[in-house]
């Protein structure tokens, strides 16, 4: 590859000798999350709608936001719960992450927030869809199903969810819950690095390194870690101080 001398490639294939694929994205209650390492770190509920000056009415989750975040929570989850029950997506949404936490005065029931997280991902709550991939993925309230992580993680990557597409592109490149396909990985991998996700663009980074799903290019692989690094991804970091380009 241009730009790469004797030495450099010896270096990259140090890194393909210890350089592997980063480990499924966590489950978000609505706010991103940091590191792509486990399940296990989930981030804080934080329950908030912004509502544009425009805007004159003033709908009844974010009436039901509004005691949330002062003070008045059991009234806040009567609300959720009355409309939930009536169908409303962010409602139910907002309640499976409740039962998930075990907050606003409910205790924490998986059984009960996959429920509402189900109703509401039914309805296309992209979020919702997501968590119950990892959910699924996990058998964390329900039993372990790859194949519907992988679908449920379709249907939000297909919304434009990055940690899905990033999910989903772990899959295809392990063969978990579908045929493996490193074309299918690159493919969802490219389009979470495009919205900027760290661990996409080390993971497809380590892809062009290796030529697998797509035409080796090692050009490309150090454009993508660099991406990586400046985010501060630990693995991107170290790939680049491995072969001597972290200047």
């Amino acid at each position: 590859m241009p730009g790469f001398n004797t030495e450099r490639n010896t270096r990259f294939g140090r890194v393909m000798a210890v350089g592997g694929v980063i480990g499924f994205w966590v489950l978000l209650t609505g706010t991103p999350a940091q590191a792509a390492v486990s399940e296990s770190a989930f981030p804080a509920i934080q329950l908030r709608q912004e509502l544009r000056p425009q805007e004159k009415a003033i709908s009844s989750n974010q009436v039901a936001i509004m005691q949330y975040n002062t003070g008045h929570r059991s009234e806040a989850v009567r609300m959720w719960q009355a409309h939930a029950e009536k169908g409303d997506a962010e409602a139910q949404f907002t309640l499976g992450v409740l039962y998930h936490r075990g907050d606003g005065g409910l205790a924490k029931d998986m059984i009960e927030a996959v429920h509402w997280y189900r109703k509401a991902a039914e309805q296309g709550h992209v979020i919702a869809q997501y968590n119950m991939g990892i959910l699924c993925a996990t058998g964390n309230g329900l039993a372990r199903d790859h194949g519907a992580a992988t679908e449920w993680w379709r249907m939000a990557a297909l919304q434009g969810h990055a940690e899905a597409q990033f999910n989903l592109g772990l899959f295809y490149a392990e063969g978990t819950g579908v045929n493996q396909d490193p074309s299918e990985a690159v493919k969802w991998w490219g389009m979470a690095a495009k919205q900027g996700l760290a661990a996409a663009q080390f993971n497809l980074g380590l892809m062009y390194m290796k030529g697998e799903g797509i035409d080796e290019n090692q050009d490309e692989a150090v454009r993508l870690w660099r991406l990586s690094a400046n985010q501060g991804f630990t693995q991107a970091i170290t790939v680049l101080k491995v072969l001597q380009l972290d200047e």
